[in-house]
């Protein structure tokens, strides 16, 4: 399901440094969140990280969309994502 997907994803993203966690939302949505960019210096010099993430989301999760809704390099506190199945 989405959900164990979305389950999987944070552990992996969590054991990586991301400090990642999810929730389910009312209208039947999840949000996904990275509350540390363990590479945000290197994502600071290079946007192309950040894209690949997205990227990959949108692969490890199809066919849900998925879309940034906050963005650490924007000034945002953590990076957060919607992720909704059509």
């Amino acid at each position: 399901t989405l959900a164990e997907k979305l389950k999987a994803l944070a552990a992996m993203r969590a054991a990586e440094g991301y400090m990642a966690e999810w929730k389910a939302e009312s209208d039947g949505s999840f949000l996904l969140f990275e509350n540390h960019c363990p590479i945000c210096a290197a994502a600071e010099a290079c946007q192309g990280f950040c894209r690949s993430e997205l990227v990959l989301f949108r692969k490890l999760l199809a066919p849900a969309s998925v879309e940034r809704l906050e963005h650490i390099l924007a000034g945002a506190r953590r990076c957060a994502y919607r992720v909704a199945l059509p």
